[in-house]
């Protein structure tokens, strides 16, 4: 079991740094602006088809290895773990960490799980969706960016403020 959990984070660790090594690429740039304008991409000369099929391809090798070690993790698989509930939650991941960061993603991970853990081991386990819904409802008011793209948000403005408040004493006589 512990030799399991180390191949499952040495996994999860490989998959965060090739994922961090290609958003920081060129090829990541690329792949943004495919997302922001796909026309004007295509029209700049880049093979927006191939592009696509590469990151398409590189996520389904990534799904498959999460998918050959989770099945020995829990033992059994059935109909029930392809309920749209687990794949609203993995949507719930990311909108709780923060859409566009990789870590907003594992940190949205994280906590989700460990919610759903305490609220389903006790009295609360029939309500976990619909708490579930309303954290999605709560982040989607409350936090837009998740908590990491509002921590970045934030750090952003008081950098903005505190430049613009060295720049008014420099410019005074």
């Amino acid at each position: 079991r512990a030799a399991l959990f180390s191949i499952s984070c040495l996994a999860v660790m490989l998959g965060f740094l090739i994922c961090r090594a290609i958003v920081i690429s060129k090829f990541g740039k690329v792949l943004v602006a495919i997302r922001d304008a796909e026309a004007r991409t295509r029209f700049l000369g880049y093979r927006v088809e191939s592009y696509k099929l590469l990151v398409f391809t590189l996520s389904a090798c990534m799904a498959g290895v999460a998918g050959a070690l989770y099945v020995p993790q829990v033992g059994i698989i059935n109909p029930s773990e392809f309920a749209p509930g687990n794949s609203i939650e993995a949507v719930i991941w990311v909108a709780v960490g923060g859409r566009g960061t990789l870590t907003g993603a594992v940190l949205g991970a994280v906590l989700v799980n460990y919610a759903k853990t305490y609220f389903t081991s006790g009295i609360l386990a029939p309500y976990w969706l619909y708490m579930l819904g309303g954290l999605f409802i709560a982040v989607t008011l409350l936090l837009p960016r998740g908590i990491v793209g509002s921590l970045h948000h934030w750090n952003a403005l008081r950098r903005d403020r505190a430049s613009a408040a060295a720049e008014e004493g420099v410019s005074e006589p």
